[in-house]
């Protein structure tokens, strides 16, 4: 998971407020030249659409098990009709719990980490995707902030959108979203001087 970009017992701590000194944090000896600046997963109303099925579908079972326990006594149905409707009402559930768990592990691992110099991207799903994806910060073209509607608005959650070199990098469902924007255009203007120091860009009057 995420402690494993890190070293040892150290976990990543919260983001700095604006203004601030990043706080020092070894990374992983893949990313020993950067500095980590704050982590972010996707806003958890991601999750409402698997936790509603979850709550419906267990409603509708406890309410087979129960009309199946209610008539357990009636020759309306036989034992082994009864114990066939039971098994498949324990392996419903069982296949519930198992969505809603797969459902949580996914969005836990997928995970945005945002440095001094680079976006890094972790998209990891429990059997199909292991996935990184990195972008440098100074060769951004453009940074887009995208809420549309009113549960984003009012939750304060929406897309971020970054171009750079002729490429779409998108980040959907993200926290905070106004507080991630601004640091990252913040972030952008210190790697391009940083960079601009270094040579890799022009100097800007």
């Amino acid at each position: 998971m995420v402690s494993g970009l890190f070293d040892a017992g150290m976990m990543p701590p919260a983001a700095a407020p604006a203004g601030a000194a990043p706080i020092p944090i070894r990374f992983h000896r893949k990313y020993t030249e950067e500095e980590y600046q704050f982590l972010f997963r996707q806003h958890w109303v991601r999750l409402v659409p698997s936790l509603a099925r979850l709550f419906l579908v267990s409603v509708l079972l406890a309410a087979a098990a129960a009309t199946l326990l209610l008539f357990a006594d009636t020759p309306l149905l036989e034992p082994a009709t009864r114990r066939g409707i039971a098994v498949l009402i324990a392996l419903l559930f069982i296949l519930v719990q198992v969505d809603i768990l797969e459902h949580l592990y996914n969005h836990f691992l997928y995970v945005v980490i945002v440095t001094d110099r680079r976006i890094h991207r972790f998209k990891k799903t429990l059997f199909l995707t292991d996935d990184i994806q990195s972008v440098d910060l100074w060769v951004l073209q453009d940074i887009v902030k995208h809420q549309r509607g009113i549960v984003q608005n009012g939750l304060g959650f929406g897309t971020i959108e970054i171009e750079a070199q002729e490429t779409i990098f998108k980040i959907h469902f993200v926290p905070d979203i106004d507080r991630k924007y601004h640091d990252l255009m913040r972030l952008r203007e210190q790697a391009r001087r940083k960079a601009a120091a270094i040579g890799q860009l022009p100097r800007q009057a």
